[in-house]
């Protein structure tokens, strides 16, 4: 397996990932895969993992997601591979991702910006439900 070093440089020319991308979408029907995390941030550390997001056209189940993880890490080299369904994505890991992650594949023009305006969308639904339990919380741990 390959270093985080070997991960990161990979990442920052990542052609190669794209193409086994491009070659696993059909596969899977992604239509949508980012990288976002640490990768990103440039915060990785030896046990950094390494975090993709994807978008199926169909909703996959439990064991392709599992496929498709292990297709992704033995394709890429990669041995902690994270992978997230922003289908079933909460709304605050929808936003962290909008905001922060790099395209890697788009099966049609604007999809990603779709995407982003989307999980935007979807932080803005919930924040006054994040809000009102933030606030309870504070309250709660006040009485203690």
């Amino acid at each position: 397996m390959k270093s985080v070093r070997e991960v990161n440089k990979m990442l920052l020319n990542n052609q190669k990932i794209k193409s086994e991308i491009e070659r696993l979408a059909p596969k899977y029907h992604l239509s949508l895969v980012v990288l976002f995390g640490s990768q990103v941030n440039n915060k990785t550390h030896p046990q950094s993992d390494v975090d993709l997001a994807f978008l199926s056209r169909e909703q996959l189940r439990p064991s392709d997601i599992a496929k498709l993880n292990f297709e992704f890490s033995s394709r890429l080299g990669v041995k902690d591979l994270e992978l997230v369904d922003l289908k079933n994505a909460p709304p605050l890991l929808l936003k962290q991702i909008a905001k922060k992650s790099i395209l890697l594949y788009e099966e049609e023009p604007s999809l990603f910006a779709n995407f982003r305006i989307y999980a935007l969308k979807r932080f803005m639904e919930a924040k006054k439900l994040l809000d009102l339990r933030e606030l309870s919380l504070n309250k709660f741990l006040q009485t203690i």
